[in-house]
């Protein structure tokens, strides 16, 4: 076997296994991202929260959309949100502040 054949083979087998880690990695996101949803779906209330912090974590954990909107937010504006959230309140309630904060409605 000649040495561009061997690199060839070599180089081949690398990208094969870069894929295959990064489908695995895509599967655990798609996993977690369903997990969320569904249990964001289900529960209406968000706890009360001490910091803004320990919101987003609780989005990110529960309602992963209603977390990628807020993240896309200016900190004025998610500091707002969070000062309206902060005893705990219902997450559908909280969605549409968050939208209405993103579409730059009141």
């Amino acid at each position: 076997m000649s040495i561009r054949q061997k690199i060839f083979r070599t180089a081949a087998a690398l990208l094969l296994s870069v894929g295959a880690v990064q489908l695995a990695s895509a599967g655990a996101i798609a996993t977690q991202t369903i997990t969320s949803t569904v249990v964001g779906a289900r529960a209406g209330d968000i706890p009360a929260t001490s910091s803004v912090q320990e919101l987003e974590a609780t989005l990110k954990a529960s309602y992963v959309g209603t977390y990628a909107i807020y993240g896309s937010l200016p900190e004025q504006k998610k500091q707002a949100l969070y000062a309206s959230i902060k005893k705990g309140g219902n997450i559908q309630d909280f969605r549409e502040q968050v939208i209405n904060e993103r579409l730059h409605r009141r």
